[in-house]
């Protein structure tokens, strides 16, 4: 791995909202990584990266006054050992499987025509609840997965309006009607 491959300053999300930054900078053989967060709530806060297979964990951030902080070195074996070569996005996830977001939603699908219509959407979420994938995608024109859109449901997460489709295998699914009229956005809703 080239240590230069990583450096940069990337957004940390939380939910839809950008909540700091994290900062990579080559300090000797190592990668140097330093995040800071403005976070609500007072549980403990881990940093994702997500890669391009996964996301992985960074480590505990702490808090010192107002903002949530990281800082730690990475050797190249390391990065290897935890599969991140690259950075496509950085998060604080949701304490248990809430909505996160998801950079890129076409990775989930394995039809090509729907992989390349979402290409380029923004805004979308994705929750992990007991087995099942749900992927939101913001509702607004155009939408990406217009061949799709009959089997979104609406839901209300963030104060926004977005489309949810389960996936299952790569294969979007219908949402059930009970999971449909879930406005809160909570999966424990249900």
């Amino acid at each position: 791995m080239e240590l230069t491959a990583l450096t940069g300053v990337y957004p940390v999300m939380e939910g839809t909202r950008e909540a700091g930054t994290l900062e990579v900078r080559r300090q000797g053989g190592y990668l140097r990584f330093q995040a800071a967060c403005r976070s609500r709530g007072r549980e403990v806060k881990r940093l994702l990266a997500r890669g391009a297979e996964n996301a992985v964990s960074l480590g505990v951030l702490i808090p010192r006054g107002d903002l949530w902080c990281l800082d730690k070195r990475f050797s190249p074996a390391e990065l290897r050992a935890l599969g991140l070569e690259e950075i496509r996005a950085c998060f604080l996830p949701r304490p248990e499987g809430g909505w996160q977001p998801e950079p890129e939603p076409g990775r989930l699908l394995a039809d090509g025509l729907l992989r390349r219509l979402c290409r380029g959407a923004q805004g979308a979420l994705i929750c992990q609840d007991a087995g099942k994938t749900l992927l939101a995608l913001p509702l607004r024109s155009p939408f990406p997965l217009l061949p799709a859109f009959c089997m979104g449901s609406p839901r209300q997460l963030e104060g926004k309006t977005y489309l949810v489709f389960s996936v299952f295998e790569g294969r979007l699914g219908m949402i059930s009607p009970k999971e449909g009229q879930n406005r809160s956005g909570d999966p424990k809703n249900r």
